[in-house]
């Protein structure tokens, strides 16, 4: 039965596309190695507000974040994980201006365009209990040295993060699936809020190739950034091209400014909910494909996502 548990366990690792470290309990073993290569497509139209509700961006914007990922975990030890994560971005945001040419004013469609590096996360991971409960403990840094603070879209608020994050993880044994729960706390330096995390994990494998993952990603404002003075707010409207109607939405002059890439924010609560498929294409190469959803949030914006990865995962005592 040992044998049996820990046969299965491998294949959670690795049929259900290898956790992240962020996102699983499980520790790699020592020398370890997984390697995930995604591109991921980000389009949105729409903000939450204050409230909770959606409603369309200022001056029909629209924005499209394209990026390429290089996530990389290696074991040090069979309890201790480093990770690195680092995107290469193609930003694109659309909105639409009034320009006045002497007695005559329309409205005129302006596109700004950005690529290069985001933020980069280094991540370190303890795992201090095995049984019943698989238990770590992972520290997280995010660092914004890659590129500058008053790029033509920013890639990120160009701030250091840092964060503390419990995991549990526990097999589903007998039944071929693993179950995960995660909470931390974010500091963010700077003008941000602080964030309280929160992350809900599935997964089953179907066969011993594929796999499905299900996974509820959270984030709940601490309420305690620096916010710049809001001035009244500016009321805009356009003709929708799609249905010929005008759309009129109110905002302030500094959420003007920042919306460049409206998947920022200073103070906002947000939920992803991310579905995965995973098929392993050969003895140390699987392939992922997700889509991920944002059902809920206030203070930014929700969008859809859609990720293609090729992963390749290393484990020393299953090399042969």
């Amino acid at each position: 039965m040992r044998k049996l548990q820990s046969l299965f366990l491998s294949l959670i690792i690795t049929g259900v596309s290898v956790s992240q470290a962020w996102a699983g309990a499980w520790s790699m073993n020592k020398g370890g190695v997984y390697a995930k290569v995604s591109y991921n497509h980000y389009y949105t139209n729409y903000t939450f507000t204050d409230g909770g509700g959606t409603q369309r961006l200022p001056a029909g914007t629209t924005f499209t974040d394209n990026n390429t990922t290089l996530y990389l975990e290696y074991g040090i030890t069979d309890r201790l994980t480093i990770s690195g994560s680092l995107p290469y971005k193609w930003l694109r945001s659309t909105y639409r201006q009034q320009v006045t040419a002497g007695e005559q004013t329309k409205t005129q469609k302006v596109e700004k365009h950005w690529n290069g590096f985001g933020d980069m996360e280094l991540g370190l991971k303890y795992c201090f209990l095995t049984e019943p409960v698989v238990t770590s403990v992972q520290f997280l840094y995010k660092n914004a040295w890659l590129y500058d603070k008053n790029e033509n879209i920013p890639p990120g608020n160009h701030q250091d993060d840092y964060e503390l994050r419990f995991l549990a993880g526990k097999s589903l044994w007998p039944f071929p699936g693993y179950c995960g729960v995660e909470i931390g706390y974010r500091w963010r330096t700077q003008a941000p809020a602080d964030e309280f995390r929160y992350l809900l994990e599935f997964g089953v494998n179907a066969t011993r190739k594929l796999a499905f993952r299900v996974k509820l990603d959270g984030t709940k404002s601490m309420h305690n950034a620096d916010l710049p003075h809001q001035p009244k707010p500016i009321t805009t409207a356009y003709i929708d091209e799609e249905t010929g109607q005008v759309i009129k939405t109110s905002s302030s002059s500094s959420s003007q400014a920042i919306s460049a890439n409206p998947s920022l924010g200073l103070q906002y609560d947000l939920g992803k909910l991310e579905l995965t498929t995973s098929y392993q294409v050969a003895k140390r190469w699987f392939c992922e494909l997700s889509y991920t959803n944002y059902p809920y949030g206030k203070n930014i914006s929700p969008g859809d996502q859609y990720s293609l990865a090729l992963v390749y995962y290393f484990d020393r005592s299953h090399a042969l």
